[in-house]
């Protein structure tokens, strides 16, 4: 049987200053079946300049997939997951946010990982909790069962809770656990809030017509070319 290929699903608005500390971190734990998607939400602070000045061995290769978002868009969480989502290549899909890393092993897990399956995050104190949450693995075919995150969610960690139910209650799941804890970048409330917090001068939310469409979006990959999804 082929060894499925897997792929974790990062995006990032203004959260450059974690992406420095686990990017590379990350990339160096890859095997030959896994990589890694970047969907940059149009975040402001020159991360395209640094993934293109620290980066262009991994673009090449293919180990880094790098996608910015043309569309001018509030940021919801959901949502930019369902893009970088349906960006992804693999078999088997991770969501991995900017503050979080992959631990040895979680690929090996990861490759076991059964279409009735959702791999989960394993909390062993209260300290390993915040921010990671969102560490989620599933099949392809699963998450497009699911129709991905629902989009009509806004803000944190409700749209991983969804999931998860969903998954139990409309395919009888099993639930993976994952088998080691880990330790996430940590997050003030003001870093938590800066893009999730709607004021009226915000930009309009995505269009919403869920679980219809859901992902879709135009970006430009890391040649600059345009993609439709």
């Amino acid at each position: 049987m082929n060894t499925p290929l897997i792929s974790f699903c990062t995006t990032c608005k203004g959260r450059l200053w974690q992406l420095e500390k686990t990017l590379f971190r990350n990339l160096l734990t890859l095997n030959e079946n896994s990589e890694i998607v970047l969907l940059n939400y149009q975040s402001p602070d020159n991360l395209e300049e640094y993934i293109f000045s620290n980066f262009k061995k991994e673009l090449e290769s293919g180990k880094l997939k790098y996608y910015s978002l043309q569309d001018s868009f509030s940021f919801t969480m959901s949502y930019a997951k369902n893009v970088a989502h349906k960006l992804a290549s693999g078999n088997i899909l991770f969501n991995l946010d900017a503050d979080n890393y992959i631990y040895q092993g979680l690929q090996e897990e990861l490759s076991n990982l059964k279409d009735n399956e959702i791999h989960i995050p394993i909390y062993l104190n209260l300290n390993s909790k915040e921010g990671c949450y969102g560490r989620l693995g599933y099949s392809k075919k699963l998450f497009y069962k699911l129709n991905g995150y629902d989009e009509t969610i806004l803000g944190m960690k409700a749209d991983d809770y969804d999931l998860v139910q969903r998954s139990l209650n409309k395919f009888k799941t099993k639930q993976i656990q994952a088998k080691r804890s880990v330790s996430c970048i940590q997050n003030s409330k003001e870093e938590k809030l800066l893009y999730t917090k709607r004021s009226s001068s915000d930009l309009p939310y995505p269009p919403v017509n869920y679980p219809k469409t859901w992902g879709k979006a135009t970006v430009l990959d890391h040649n600059g070319v345009l993609i439709n999804i």
